[in-house]
């Protein structure tokens, strides 16, 4: 069931009709493909009915699978933050104060000590966003283009005109491996006739088979793209890219969830609440020094929560990696 948009007015602007012109030029390219393979191949050229029948057939339900994956992206919209993440009036007004880097942690520190979080700044603090005035789960990241905190922010993508989050992350790779299906299938049935209409570039058909292998890999290794791109900060274990990697097959199974038979279909089965997330302790324990030597002293930002848990006496959720 798709969600409804809040604060959808925020969304507006002058050049909404600029941001759907992917959409228009992706229904486009399906009417086409639509007329060459239906039309002007199967009704035209193939003779044998059950032939016919067959390349049909499996085409439609590929391009019923296609369009009802992206349709999913497009509607299922950023859930809201719940509001025990919102920082109170009073310490937004400090914060906006400016009472320096040792006044702000304090502030953080406190705001954020009953909340599960386990990533962090570069510099050891709590993340917050200074638009939302939330205090951020852990892979959360805000949306200048939806206007809002999203959870386990992949990225903001004009093909959907809406951001790859937790609740539609799957249907966004649903989206991708139909989408390359489609493509075989069509290249697979109607190869002469692409070449004589449009002189297909195989040099583009290869870039985009890489991009769509980018985010099976990290799938794979239970990475965003901003996470890619962007390796996050953990209290334990500091600057590591590999803190949400449990494994490959685990990891395919947080995603598309522990029922197979749900897995190439569109329905929502992820595992999780997009709030909190399990960590990889081993991993984040095998932190990398520039001469990648392991290291197992305490991390700068350890180091910092540690000693303004000390000064304000504040107990911050534990967790167990021993």
């Amino acid at each position: 069931m798709c969600l409804i948009r809040e604060n959808s007015e925020e969304r507006k602007s002058p050049c909404c009709v600029v941001r759907w012109l992917p959409i228009f030029l992706i229904l486009a390219m399906l009417v086409w493909s639509y007329h060459v393979l239906v039309y002007q191949i199967c009704i035209q050229k193939v003779e044998g009915y059950v032939t016919m029948g067959l390349l049909m057939f499996f085409y439609h339900l590929l391009l019923f699978m296609f369009l009802w994956s992206w349709f999913q992206c497009i509607c299922v919209a950023p859930v809201k933050i719940p509001d025990q993440w919102k920082i109170s009036a009073e310490d937004v007004d400090r914060l906006k104060r400016n009472e320096g880097v040792e006044g702000a942690a304090r502030i953080l520190s406190n705001a954020s000590r009953n909340l599960p979080i386990a990533t962090c700044t570069n510099e050891g603090q709590v993340r917050y966003c200074k638009t939302c005035w939330i205090i951020k789960p852990d892979r959360a990241h805000h949306c200048r283009s939806c206007h809002r905190c999203v959870l386990k922010m992949d990225h903001h993508c004009p093909w959907v005109v809406n951001c790859v989050h937790f609740h539609n992350f799957k249907y966004f790779i649903l989206f991708l491996f139909y989408a390359e299906v489609y493509c075989l299938y069509l290249l697979c049935v109607m190869f002469y006739e692409m070449y004589l209409i449009c002189g297909y570039d195989i040099t583009y058909l290869k870039q985009e088979h890489s991009w769509n292998l980018l985010h099976v890999f990290n799938v794979s290794r239970n990475r965003t793209t901003m996470e890619s791109t962007y390796s996050p900060y953990f209290f334990v274990g500091g600057k590591n890219k590999h803190g949400f990697n449990m494994g490959c097959r685990i990891n395919f199974r947080d995603l598309l969830g522990d029922k197979w038979f749900l897995w190439i279909v569109p329905i929502f089965s992820s595992r999780g609440d997009g709030l909190t997330f399990p960590l990889a302790f081993d991993r984040l324990k095998e932190v990398r020094t520039a001469d990648q030597r392991k290291d197992d002293g305490p991390t700068r930002a350890q180091i910092v929560k540690g000693n303004m848990t000390k000064l304000l006496g504040l107990h911050h959720a534990t967790f167990d990696y021993e």
